[in-house]
């Protein structure tokens, strides 16, 4: 007769099964696939982009905003043909992705960029 109501601490709530995290490996191997000039826009050819070119070894790209470290570091190697040390990101004012990319080998910026046209 009196059927007694669940309460709200009586109420079991299922618990859903754990995402499957990826490995160390899984995470670091990216898979590069497209052309490099889809991820690459275009080289920056500011007085502050020749001078990181002369005493830094790297030159600055604008590139897609939807494209990461690994992305970029990959379209670089495959349009350029080296070998790449570092590359860093950041957001401009104007909403410009920029990739300020170092080579292992060094004058390799200055000899890109003479092959570009920039200097």
């Amino acid at each position: 007769m009196a059927e007694k109501k669940e309460t709200k601490k009586e109420k079991k709530t299922e618990k859903k099964p754990a995402k499957a995290q990826k490995t160390k490996e899984e995470m670091k191997e990216v898979k590069y696939e497209g052309q490099p000039y889809e991820t690459i826009k275009f080289v920056l050819m500011t007085e502050k982009a020749i001078r990181f070119i002369e005493t830094h070894n790297r030159l600055m790209f604008v590139v897609d905003r939807k494209a990461d470290r690994q992305e970029i570091r990959k379209a670089v190697e495959a349009a350029f043909k080296t070998k790449i040390s570092d590359v860093n990101v950041l957001i401009d004012q104007k909403g410009r992705k920029r990739a300020f990319v170092k080579f292992e080998k060094p004058g390799e910026a200055g000899e890109i960029a003479i092959r570009l046209g920039i200097i």
